[in-house]
């Protein structure tokens, strides 16, 4: 670890200490145990999940069955029970969501087959701005068990929050920002896990606590993890074939470079009253990880300080109901070391503001005006610089409404506006060798329309349609240097056109009966879709790579439907449930113009398997069948097919009052070889094998 890890350890082992005082003479009031047994374990189920789980990142918070995009919610037990290191990870068994896998300690959601600058991830609702967009080998600063709900939005989302969401949109949600007062002395939760694969350490600790009008909360977190364990060597045969030597043995049961370790803490309080609240948080974020490549002892350590402001006022005129303003801003460094010696530096200090205005009801119409304002300030030193230095600003402006057509009938419709600034310093034109300063302006517009019809009360069929423009971003205009992590010498082109396309969704959904869930369909069709391609040419022993437009087709399918044998409905959920499920997703992406595929798609995926549940225990058991990936471009190579068995078991009890939930969780257990198609790194790094997991989280 590096020395900035000493003061925070410190900090966090106070944090820890203190909440744990806290939460133990919490759960040890008697005077409180009868009204938390009065409170029965929280029921989960698809049907539950689709009829009450409310989206908050959408502008007019409705339930999953209610909207018109599909729409993604992992909270309570199911979150626990799922979080990984890594957001990625933790995602990656949704349906249509992929990950980026590039080890444990960087790995971020790749949704429909879209990834990088097309995803927005957010929290509570304001970017991240971290720089794990720019490449797959940098983290999301994110620690998904600190969190109490993970929203997908899949599909284009620009509407509501930029050009850079036209693949969809991840929102992590923590209360570090209290919105309500708790009505007990102290609330919050302790979380602590430990896996077999990679010798996880993990634990986090959340505390909210009322002082007057104010709301106090505090967070602390820490995870560390060794080299991961896999089946066989790590790379593949015909890599091993290749004549190719190493440094080093080959590797073989373990991956080298992949061990990780992370820490974080954070602060926030509001003040409170019957129509609103103000709120201030500040939060650090430690990381330090191996990258694994196959060659060299590559690691990346660095720091996110964070801080946020979050207010709302209810009914401040006639004709609106509340206004919402959000500030966040990230002074952001991460330095990459080969062999213990400091390589590049990578820093971003970025700004994202939103106010959103949302008006009375008209009648059947519902809505919100909103303006968002994006800054950021991208800088790269070493030499690894695939990119100069480079200043962005977007200003935005967006509307969303909501029209009651008739009782079964709901329209939905908006649209945004954004003016995308962009300016590079010291670009150096390879041709040329002309170093200058080099600035793009790009005006996008973008509109969604849906429809949600419900002809019966259990069922909704949901259509939507949206057109989207994304301006390039600066790695898309301005790269030109090498890039270790993708294997390539990148070089981007100043005159891209903005990317376009019309996106359509079809979706159908059941929430109560035998059989619950979805069936989905979609369809992105691009002009100007921006890909990097190989030339065939070298630079510095690299392969150069071009961003280059073309235009592309995405387009696929995903559902999950259950079928409930012992029966649920609506009205009354049973205490007891035995459901087997089924949930397969499938994209396809080729250039309109030749056909070709586009590298690095998720191939057919299929999971199924058998839950049970009475009261708080529940159980799962699950294969999951990743098909072979032979529709591959230039230069990729195939990955073939595997099936990995996965089980779990949970079990929720009430001790003196507080909810205590146990979990074990056993993943791959045949510990059979599987290679995620999607990650660059592949051919040298096979996903982990057999893991078991354990977790104990006590809620009070």
């Amino acid at each position: 670890m590096k020395n900035h890890y000493r003061s925070t350890r410190r900090l966090i082992a106070f944090s820890f200490a203190s909440l744990l005082l806290s939460a133990t003479s919490f759960a040890l009031d008697p005077k409180l145990e009868s009204d938390a047994n009065a409170e029965e374990p929280q029921k989960e189920s698809l049907s539950t999940r689709l009829n009450e789980i409310v989206v908050s990142s959408q502008p007019l918070p409705q339930t999953l069955f209610e909207h018109a995009q599909p729409v993604s919610v992992l909270t309570g037990s199911e979150l626990q029970t799922r979080a990984k290191g890594s957001l990625g990870e933790t995602l990656a068994a949704e349906p249509g969501i992929s990950s980026t896998s590039f080890g444990p300690g960087a790995s971020r959601p790749v949704i429909r087959g879209l990834g990088g600058d097309r995803i927005r991830i957010l929290e509570n609702g304001i970017g991240s701005q971290d720089v794990s967009n720019t490449s797959p080998d940098h983290a999301v600063t994110i620690d998904p068990l600190l969190s109490e709900s993970i929203e997908v939005v899949r599909g284009p989302a620009t509407l509501m929050y930029g050009t850079s969401a036209v693949g969809g949109v991840v929102n992590i949600i923590d209360n570090r920002i209290p919105e309500i007062i708790p009505a007990s002395p102290a609330e919050g939760k302790i979380a602590v896990q430990g896996g077999t694969v990679d010798n996880l350490r993990n634990g986090a600790m959340t505390i909210d606590a009322p002082v007057g009008p104010f709301a106090v909360h505090l967070d602390a977190f820490t995870r560390k993890s060794d080299d991961i364990e896999i089946p066989g060597f790590a790379r593949t045969e015909a890599l091993r074939e290749s004549g190719d030597e190493l440094e080093f043995p080959e590797p073989k049961g373990k991956l080298p470079f992949s061990a990780s370790a992370s820490q974080g803490v954070g602060v926030g309080t509001s003040y409170i009253w019957d129509t609103g609240f103000l709120g201030v948080a500040g939060s650090l974020f430690n990381f330090d990880y191996g990258v694994p490549n196959g060659e060299k002892n590559i690691t990346i350590d660095g720091q996110r300080p964070r801080f946020d402001v979050h207010g709302r006022i209810l009914d401040p005129i006639s004709f609106v109901k509340s206004m919402d303003l959000k500030l966040g801003y990230v002074d952001y460094k991460h330095t990459e070391f080969e062999d213990g010696e400091a390589g590049t530096v990578f820093t971003n200090k970025g700004f994202d503001g939103r106010y959103e205005i949302t008006h009375q009801s008209f009648g059947p119409v519902d809505g919100v005006l909103g303006f968002q304002a994006q800054s950021s300030q991208f800088k790269a030193d070493g030499e690894e610089a695939f990119q100069p230095p480079t200043d962005t600003d977007i200003f935005s402006a967006f509307l969303f409404e909501e029209v009651k057509l008739a009782d079964p009938l709901k329209l939905q419709f908006g649209v945004r506006f954004d003016n995308n600034d962009l300016k590079a310093s010291d670009r150096e034109d390879l041709d040329s060798g002309i170093i200058s300063d080099i600035s793009r302006s790009t005006n996008t517009v973008s509109e969604s329309i849906g429809l949600v019809w419900t002809p019966v009360d259990n069922y909704a069929f949901a259509l939507s349609l949206a057109h989207t423009e994304r301006a390039p971003s600066g790695q898309e205009l301005f790269a030109n240097g090498p890039h270790i992590a993708t294997n390539a010498f990148e070089i981007g082109d100043p005159d891209l056109d903005t990317e376009k396309s019309i996106g359509l969704d079809l979706n159908i959904r059941k929430r109560s009966g035998r059989v619950t869930g979805f069936i989905g369909g979609f369809i992105n069709r691009f002009d100007n879709y921006i890909g990097l391609n190989a030339t065939g040419e070298e630079e510095d022993g690299l392969p150069i790579f071009r961003f280059v437009s073309q235009d592309a087709d995405f387009l696929g399918f995903e559902s999950q439907v259950a079928l409930h044998f012992l029966g649920e409905t609506e009205e009354e959920q049973n205490e007891e449930d035995l459901s087997f499920w089924i949930q397969p997703d499938y994209v396809r992406a080729k250039d309109r113009d030749t056909n070709d595929p586009l590298p690095r798609v998720p191939p057919f995926r299929l999971r199924t398997g058998v839950d049970y549940k009475k009261g708080g225990f529940k159980s799962r058991i699950e294969l999951q069948h990743v098909f072979e990936q032979d529709r591959i471009s230039d230069l990729e190579t195939e990955t073939g097919a595997y099936t990995f068995l996965n089980a779990s078991v949970s079990k929720e009890v009430t001790v003196r009052g507080q909810m205590l939930e146990f979990f074990l969780r056993g993943e791959n257990l045949t510990d059979e070889e599987g290679r995620n198609h999607v990650s660059f790194i592949k051919d040298i790094a096979p996903l982990p094998g057999r893991n078991v997991i354990a977790g104990l989280q006590l809620r009070f």
